[in-house]
């Protein structure tokens, strides 16, 4: 139910704020297209997003992904053994503010790059990579009791393993 609550929300932010330009990165070495190619679900899903799609390298080839997409956000789900794992990220912002404002000024500066936390018994990690919001989010049935979401170690390595597989510009 809260899956779908997010896809939801997901859906709303498209609908209610801006888009966000996308800087696209430079390939490097460790974000090489990958040789072996994709789960179908993960291709047509994913096909006609307009941003980078990153999802963690140990979950690129599992068939059994739910992917909602469109061209300005995706959402790609896996259903593990106890737990609900969501890779999202989105192109949208619900408020336009000038980088020369001295208040954004000051938000941005105390804002993390990176931030890992636990909000309702779900573990999270947010990010903004060239210009998109991407969040990685992990679920589990037993909240209190299921390591995946007592401590950031689980959640922690789905992001250091991160790469991009799809997206265009």
């Amino acid at each position: 139910m809260r899956l779908l609550f997010l896809v939801f929300l997901s859906y709303s932010f498209l609908s209610a704020g801006g888009i966000l330009d996308i800087k696209w990165p430079k390939a490097n070495a460790s974000q090489q297209k990958s040789t072996t190619p994709y789960p179908k679900v993960l291709l047509e899903g994913i096909k006609d997003v307009r941003l980078p799609v990153y999802l963690s390298a140990s979950y690129a080839y599992d068939k059994n992904m739910i992917v909602v997409a469109d061209k300005g956000f995706y959402s790609i789900s896996f259903a593990l053994n106890g737990a609900m794992v969501l890779f999202e990220g989105d192109r949208t912002y619900q408020e336009s503010v000038s980088p020369k404002n001295p208040e954004f000024s000051k938000i941005i500066q105390k804002a993390k790059r990176v931030e890992f936390s636990k909000s309702e018994e779900i573990m999270t990690v947010d990010f903004n990579r060239h210009g998109a919001n991407y969040t990685i989010s992990v679920e589990c049935d037993k909240p209190k009791t299921d390591k995946r979401c007592t401590q950031e170690r689980f959640i922690r390595d789905l992001y250091s393993r991160i790469v991009i597989v799809g997206g265009h510009p």
